[in-house]
C-alpha cells in the first residue's frame, strides 16, 4: 500500500496562489511589450513611447522581460526614440545630463539600429491589397502617376510585395501618356521580382509605343518586344497583332504594319480587329490610303470576315482623307486574285466595293465636263475637236482614278443609297458618326444635303446635333447665309436642342448688325452665354465690313456683361483702328462722299474705343481683387 505522508501535496489554497502569481506575471510583461505605438503618416516615422514606472512592473518581472528577449526594444528606446532633455538650466537633471558624453555606436549597435529603423508596422496597421488598388486606381483617375507610382514605395516601408496586378494597373495609366521609359521599367521590376508578364502587360507596352511622340524610341522598344515574343516563343492574340499594327501605324510604318499582319494571317489570325487596326494605318497614309483601303476591303471579303459599322465608318474615312496612289482603272486591286480587276461596264453605277469592282463608261461624260482630256492635250485644235465618241477604252484604262470626280468620291462606291444597302445587307446599323461622314462626302449643294436628309428622315437613321451643325458650318462657309439658319428648323423638326457649338457656327455667317444682335439675343433667350469664339468670330465679321454700328454693339455688350475680352479680341479692334486710320490717310483713292462718312463715325468711334478701353482694364482689376 502506499504510505501518503502528510503535506505531500500542495494545498488548493498554494495552487491558486500560485495561478494567480503567473497569470499576473504573463499579463505584466504582454502590457510591458506593448509599450511602443507605431504610427506612418505620409511615409515618415513617428514612434510615441509611452512611459512606464518601475514600480508598477517590479524589478522581478523587468529582469524576466529583459531575459524574454526584449532587449531590442530598450536600444530602440535608448538611441532612437528617447525623448531630448531640457537645457534649461533650471530643470532639475539638465546639469547632470551635461556630464555624459555621448558615446559612438559600435558595429554591432549600429546593425542594430539601422534593423530597429526598419520597424515594420504592425498588420492591423497596414494597408490591404484592395486598399492599395483602390489608391492606385484614385491617382490614376486624377491623372497623377507620380502619385500612383509613390504606392510601391509605400508598400515596401509597410512589407508588403506589389503583386502583378498592382503592376498591371500602373502600366496601364503609364501607358495611356506615353511613357515608354516607365513602362519599361515596371516591365523590368515584374521580370526581377520573379513574377510571369501576363497579355495584359504586352499590351500596355505595346500602347504606349503607340501613344509616345518619340518615334525612334518607340520604333527601338518595337523591335525590342517583336524579338523578345521570338525568343521566348510567346504566343500573341489577335488584339496584340492588332496592337502592333497600330503602333507601327502611329508611327507612319506601313510597310511594317502590314508585315505584321500577313504574319498573323500565315498563323491563321486575321479577325475584325486587325482589320480594324489596318484601316487607321491606312488613314495615315494620305497618298495611298485609298488604294491600300481597297485592298483590305476585298481581301475581307474574300475571307468572309463581315464588317461592322465601326469598319464602314473606318472606310468612310477613308474615302473623305486619302487617295487612290497610282491605282488606275483595270487595275487587279487584290495581287493574285483576278476576280478583284476593276470591270467596265457601259449601263449600271460604278462601285469598287462590288466583286469584282465595277467602273462605267459614263465617267467620260464627268471627265469631260472636268476637261481632263483637254488639260492633258497638247493640239489646241484637237480639243477642239474632242467629243464623247473619240474618247476610247485605251484612253480610259490610263487613267488614274485619282482625277476622276474630286468632288464626289462616293459616286465611285454606288453613290450613299448603294452603300446604305450594303450596310443593310451586313445587317449594319448606321449610328450618328456614320450620318456625320457621309454628310462631309456629298456634293456641296443644298440639293443634294437636302436629299440626303429626306433620306435620313424616310429610314429613321440616327441623327445628332453634331451633323445639323457640321450642316450649318458647310453652308456658312459656302456663303450660303440664308440657308444655314434654315437649318434650325430641321433641329426643331428632329427633336434636338442646339448646343453652344451651334451658334458657334452660326457666327460665322452673322455678317450684319441684324444677325449678329438676333443670335446674341437668342442665345439670352435659351440661357446660353457666348464664349470667346463665337464673340471673336463676330468682332471679326464687323470689322472685316467696316460696320461701326456692329463693332460698338458688340463692345457695349462685352462692357455690359462684363467679359473679360481676349487677346484676340483686342487685336481685332486694334487693327481695325490701325485700318481706318489708314484709309483716311489715302482719301485720295475713296469718293469724297463716302471718305466724309468714314471720318464721321471714325471720330464717334475712337472716342468710345478709348472710353471702353480704359473701363474694361477697371472692371479687369475690379474682378482680380
Amino acid at each position: 500500500m502506499f504510505s501518503l505522508k502528510r503535506n505531500c501535496f500542495p494545498k488548493a489554497e498554494t495552487i491558486i496562489d500560485y495561478v494567480n502569481d503567473l497569470h499576473y506575471y504573463i499579463k505584466q510583461t504582454k502590457q510591458f511589450l506593448q509599450i511602443c505605438n507605431y504610427i506612418n503618416y505620409n511615409n515618415n516615422r513617428v514612434h510615441s513611447w509611452l512611459c512606464y514606472d518601475k514600480n508598477q512592473f517590479g524589478e522581478k518581472y523587468t529582469l524576466d522581460a529583459l531575459n524574454k528577449g526584449s532587449l531590442s526594444y530598450f536600444s530602440i528606446y535608448n538611441n532612437k526614440f528617447c525623448r531630448t532633455l531640457s537645457e534649461d538650466i533650471n530643470i532639475f537633471g539638465n546639469l547632470s545630463y551635461e556630464e555624459y558624453e555621448k558615446i559612438e555606436l559600435d558595429k554591432a549597435e549600429k546593425k542594430e539600429k539601422k534593423f530597429a529603423e526598419k520597424v515594420i508596422p504592425p498588420k492591423r496597421q497596414r494597408l490591404s491589397y484592395r486598399e492599395y488598388c483602390l489608391l492606385i486606381k484614385s491617382h490614376l483617375r486624377n491623372k497623377n502617376l507620380q502619385l500612383a507610382l509613390n504606392v510601391l514605395d509605400i508598400m515596401k516601408e509597410s512589407g508588403n510585395k506589389p503583386n502583378l496586378y498592382i503592376y498591371r494597373l500602373l502600366l496601364s495609366g503609364f501607358a495611356k501618356q506615353g511613357d515608354v521609359e516607365q513602362c519599361f521599367k515596371l516591365f523590368k521590376k515584374i521580370k526581377e521580382r520573379g513574377s510571369t508578364p501576363n497579355a495584359n502587360v504586352y499590351t500596355s507596352l505595346l500602347k504606349a509605343c503607340a501613344e509616345t511622340n518619340d518615334t525612334q524610341k518607340a520604333l527601338d522598344r518595337l523591335s525590342f518586344l517583336r524579338e523578345y515574343f521570338y525568343k521566348k516563343n510567346i504566343d500573341l492574340s489577335d488584339i496584340h497583332y492588332a496592337t502592333l499594327i497600330r503602333a507601327y501605324s502611329c508611327h507612319k510604318q506601313m510597310l511594317t504594319a502590314f508585315e505584321i499582319a500577313d504574319e498573323a494571317k500565315d498563323k491563321g489570325i486575321f479577325t475584325q480587329d486587325i482589320i480594324a487596326a489596318l484601316f487607321h494605318a491606312i488613314i495615315n497614309d494620305k497618298e495611298n490610303g485609298l488604294k491600300y483601303g481597297l485592298v483590305l476591303w476585298h481581301k475581307m471579303r474574300i475571307s468572309k470576315i463581315k464588317p461592322t459599322i465601326f469598319h464602314y465608318n473606318l472606310l468612310l474615312r477613308t474615302i473623305r482623307d486619302t487617295k487612290f496612289g497610282d491605282l488606275k482603272v483595270n487595275d487587279i486591286i487584290v495581287p493574285k486574285f483576278i476576280e478583284t480587276q476593276i470591270q467596265l461596264s457601259e449601263t449600271g453605277r460604278p462601285d469598287l466595293l462590288d466583286f469584282p469592282p465595277v467602273l462605267t463608261t459614263s465617267l467620260t461624260l464627268v471627265l469631260r465636263k472636268n476637261n481632263y482630256f483637254i488639260s492633258n492635250n497638247r493640239d489646241s485644235r484637237q480639243q477642239q475637236e474632242l467629243n464623247i465618241n473619240t474618247i476610247d477604252n485605251n484612253s480610259l484604262l490610263n487613267l488614274n482614278l485619282n482625277d476622276i470626280l474630286q468632288e464626289n468620291r462616293l459616286i465611285l462606291f454606288g453613290g450613299i443609297e448603294k452603300l446604305l444597302k450594303r450596310m443593310k445587307d451586313d445587317n449594319v446599323q448606321p449610328d450618328t458618326k456614320t450620318v456625320t461622314l457621309i454628310l462631309d462626302l456629298i456634293p456641296p449643294t443644298i440639293e443634294s444635303e437636302k436629299s440626303f436628309f429626306r433620306y435620313i428622315a424616310k429610314n429613321k437613321l440616327k441623327v445628332d446635333i453634331t451633323s445639323f451643325n457640321m450642316l450649318i458650318k458647310r453652308r456658312c462657309l459656302r456663303k450660303q447665309y440664308k440657308a444655314a439658319k434654315e437649318v434650325l428648323n430641321d433641329i426643331q423638326f428632329h427633336h434636338l436642342i442646339p448646343n453652344i457649338i451651334t451658334f458657334g457656327v452660326l457666327a460665322i455667317g452673322c455678317k450684319m448688325y441684324k444677325d449678329g444682335r438676333e443670335l446674341l439675343e437668342q442665345m439670352d433667350t435659351i440661357g446660353y452665354a457666348p464664349n470667346y469664339v463665337i464673340l471673336e468670330t463676330l468682332i471679326f465679321n464687323a470689322c472685316s465690313v467696316k460696320k461701326f454700328t456692329y463693332v460698338l454693339y458688340l463692345m457695349d455688350y462685352i462692357l455690359k456683361n462684363r467679359i473679360e475680352p481676349s487677346q484676340q479680341i483686342l487685336s481685332t479692334l486694334k487693327k481695325f483702328d490701325e485700318l481706318i486710320l489708314q484709309i483716311i490717310k489715302n482719301e485720295d483713292k475713296y469718293k469724297y462722299k463716302a471718305i466724309k462718312e468714314i471720318m464721321k463715325d471714325y471720330n464717334n468711334f475712337k472716342i468710345k474705343y478709348e472710353n471702353w478701353k480704359k473701363k474694361v482694364q477697371s472692371d479687369i482689376l475690379e474682378i482680380s481683387k
